[in-house]
């Protein structure tokens, strides 16, 4: 299950992110405690880019899964709590600041700073609060500068025109352009705006340092909110020496073949050995379920799919069937056999079927895929008791 919550949170073939999804989740467990209607309201929004809120309930419903299991959390009366075990990789994760943030505002602040490589001092904490101050870092951090203090606009303006400079004369160009030599306020945003993706003059120094941060870090508009935002986000994203790795991947071309391959020749369906003679690959070890474990792992899966009002929520047994597919193929259940436990699974108590309401042709397709025949019924959902 854990290898599956973390594929979650992750882009097949792509660098890991600096935050996976179960890691996000974990920290704000930690500050508090959640519940999942807090998990949705505080961390989807740093995932709305990379996924729906769909995705984002079925990922947090498994991830909640794993740490349980793992003993990170625990969950009483709809309410999640971190255990001492859970307690420790959260306080690592919080380092950036002096005491254990007591809410989530506190937390996100821990976050940028460590994101920021900033100190926890009374002028930073202050800077964040500001537009200016919160993307002056940003630029400090992006371009190599000390985070320790806040530069002031003008003394920024001039270190960029710096950075402007190197990238296009050399860096030798920096011993004529020591500190209180000072370019012309004017023409130092002029090299300065070189650095946008797409060179511009800007009118003031607040305005060049706040819109270059904003293009730097993805932000759709000049507030401390969307900086912020836009921050968090990157914690998630792949880090950019693993993405600038990946680029290159492409350009390393394999050697092209002497001669074009031939069609392989048809294989019997009841043949498995390899034409080319290689040795078979050991057969994948599967393990089964029992029935208990089936069935939590049945409405884990079912909970974040299921549609209805509460106390009347149900999932199609075709949506369900792909999320245990996905998330358990150590099991090795095929969907005949899935479905066959789950008709046991009804039949003794342990989970509850529902049937659909055939005049309803909202989704035949659905209806179709999830249909379960037993005795004299048909069943279509699996009912979640909230």
């Amino acid at each position: 299950m854990s290898a599956a919550v973390e594929h979650s949170g992750r882009t097949e073939g792509s660098a890991s992110p600096l935050l996976t999804v179960r890691e996000l989740l974990l920290l704000r467990i930690a500050v508090g405690g959640a519940t999942r209607a807090d998990l949705q309201r505080d961390v989807a929004p740093l995932l709305t880019s990379r996924m729906s809120g769909l995705e984002f309930r079925r990922s947090a419903e498994l991830a909640i899964s794993s740490l349980i299991g793992a003993g990170l959390i625990t969950e009483a009366k709809g309410r999640l709590a971190v255990t001492e075990k859970g307690r420790q990789p959260a306080e690592e994760r919080f380092a950036a600041v002096r005491a254990f943030p007591t809410s989530w505002g506190e937390a996100k602040t821990s976050l940028i700073l460590g994101a920021l490589s900033a100190s926890d001092t009374p002028s930073i904490r202050k800077a964040l609060t500001r537009p200016e101050g919160l993307a002056a870092l940003i630029l400090q951090h992006r371009y190599g500068k000390t985070t320790a203090r806040v530069l002031s606009p003008a003394d920024l303006r001039s270190e960029l025109a710096i950075v402007a400079l190197e990238r296009a004369f050399g860096n030798k160009i920096k011993t004529g352009l020591g500190k209180g030599s000072g370019l012309p306020a004017k023409a130092g945003r002029l090299l300065a705006g070189q650095l946008f993706r797409s060179p511009r003059e800007i009118s003031s120094d607040g305005k060049l340092i706040i819109q270059l941060a904003c293009e730097i870090a993805g932000a759709r508009e000049a507030s401390v909110a969307a900086l912020e935002l836009a921050l968090l986000r990157s914690l998630l994203e792949p880090r950019e020496e693993s993405e600038n790795a990946h680029a290159q991947r492409p350009s390393q071309r394999a050697e092209p073949q002497k001669r074009p391959p031939r069609s392989p020749t048809p294989r019997p369906a009841n043949d498995r050995l390899p034409l080319d003679g290689t040795s078979v690959p050991p057969p994948r070890v599967v393990s089964p379920p029992d029935m208990p474990e089936f069935c939590r792992a049945v409405v884990d899966a079912a909970r974040p799919v299921a549609e209805g009002w509460p106390g009347n929520r149900k999932a199609f047994i075709s949506l369900v069937w792909k999320a245990i597919r996905n998330a358990r193929p150590d099991w090795g259940l095929s969907e005949i056999a899935f479905k066959g436990m789950l008709a046991e699974a009804h039949r003794s108590g342990r989970l509850e079927l529902a049937t659909a309401d055939l005049k309803d042709g909202r989704d035949l397709k659905s209806l179709e895929d999830s249909k379960i025949l037993y005795k004299n019924t048909v069943w279509h959902f699996v009912r979640v008791q909230d």
